[in-house]
């Protein structure tokens, strides 16, 4: 990373993998689903094609053996068994995170490819109260990651420009969204993905926010010295 912090207008967060550790109950369904009609992929596709992406692109080019009314069917299992989880595990430290950006009074927006469904439920799970500006869900945008669509839309939301964005992206599909938003990313994975991250563009790769603060408006980002500066 360079030495030099970067002026930033606002945070744009992603979901699963990001606020939420959801990364085991969304491979479950996806296991399940291609057992059941005998697909099979491997490790580096999961990364690559399905974290991160809206269901339906993901049925339609993983499924697409299937007729329609059948990946309809699919998408609507999908809708119903994000909504079926009680509660989610939050990712540590991105809570202290937002409760320093609400209170330094810095904007911070969602983006994910889930539904509203998982939204509620994700912030029935938070000890925050609705704290984000905006939230782009998947059924907001045409195309979904690594379509940039959603990320300038968020940006667009929050009515800042979308190169003085920093995004916290967990997926190759949300990086190279983000990405190719004109935003800096910083990935928010295990170690093993780092490399797959920074070359979808992510600026570095933090495995949750424990090491992540705020002193007054200037981020830290696994150093003491400032990552970047907020407006």
């Amino acid at each position: 990373m360079s030495n030099t912090p970067k002026h930033f207008d606002a945070i744009l967060f992603d979901m699963d993998g990001v606020i939420i550790d959801s990364k085991e109950q969304v491979e479950a369904f996806w296991f399940e689903k291609m057992e059941l009609y005998g697909v099979e992929v491997d490790k580096k596709y999961l990364e690559t094609q399905v974290h991160g992406r809206p269901a339906r692109s993901i049925i339609d080019e993983m499924f697409s053996m299937l007729p329609e009314e059948e990946r309809e069917k699919l998408d609507m299992e999908c809708t119903e068994y994000d909504a079926s989880q009680e509660s989610f595990s939050i990712v540590p430290g991105v809570e202290a995170l937002m409760g320093q950006l609400v209170e330094k009074e810095i904007t911070f927006g969602l983006v994910t490819s889930a539904l509203p469904p998982k939204v509620e439920k994700m912030l029935e799970s938070l000890s925050l109260h609705s704290p984000f500006q905006t939230i782009v869900t998947a059924n907001l945008v045409k195309n979904g990651k690594p379509d940039p669509e959603c990320y300038l839309l968020g940006a667009v939301q929050l009515n800042v420009p979308a190169e003085n964005v920093l995004v916290f992206e967990d997926s190759v599909s949300g990086v190279k969204a983000a990405s190719r938003a004109g935003a800096t990313v910083i990935g928010v994975n295990q170690p093993h993905i780092a490399p797959m991250l920074k070359e979808a563009g992510a600026r570095d790769v933090i495995d949750d926010f424990t090491d992540t603060s705020l002193t007054g408006k200037q981020i830290h980002i696994k150093s003491s010295s400032p990552f970047g500066i907020f407006s």
